[in-house]
């Protein structure tokens, strides 16, 4: 792995070792950064496709090692876009089938301060059931028009608090 180390966790050895024979056995590779994804979202996946598809979580440095010393084409050029936690799905399946059954198990979470949203958020017009108090104010600084009808707070009309690739605000 590096020239000038002699001795490597035998973890990190093994993710190497790994990296280097699964290629050799299938016909797919699909690279997928777990930045933001819980184990528990993966778990079920796993059990799902268990004997057609191979997962192995690695660590980037490990990976740009490892994929550096493949003679696969197009390799050299992903391994300097690898960045933090990867996992790499290995299988005999075309990657159109793979990317179907991935969309399909595809899992939308909360979205939490400072995250980039993927989609635009929309909050519609609509009676939120909440008596008017102390929300009022955080519908003010999330910059949500409100007003307030039969004893609760109604959302005035459909508003868009954040577009697709900013920034959430923590009062979202």
């Amino acid at each position: 792995m590096h020239e000038n180390r002699t001795t490597y966790p035998k973890r990190k050895t093994e993710m190497y070792q790994q990296l280097l024979e699964l290629p050799k056995k299938y016909k797919t590779i699909s690279v997928i950064q777990m930045r933001k994804v819980r184990s528990t979202q993966i778990l079920p996946l796993r059990k799902t496709l268990k004997g057609e598809v191979e997962f192995v979580c690695v660590k980037d440095r490990v990976a740009k090692k490892a994929l550096e010393t493949l003679d696969i084409p197009g390799m050299k050029e992903i391994s300097g876009e690898l960045k933090g936690q990867l996992m790499f799905l290995f299988t005999n399946m075309s990657p159109f089938k793979l990317n179907v059954l991935l969309g399909k198990n595809k899992v939308m979470m909360g979205a939490r301060s400072g995250d980039i949203a993927s989609i635009d958020i929309v909050v519609p017009a609509k009676n939120t059931g909440i008596a008017p108090g102390p929300m009022l104010t955080e519908f003010k600084d999330a910059k949500i028009p409100t007003k307030i009808d039969q004893g609760t707070i109604w959302i005035a009309k459909d508003t868009t608090p954040a577009k697709k690739g900013e920034a959430i605000n923590e009062k979202l």
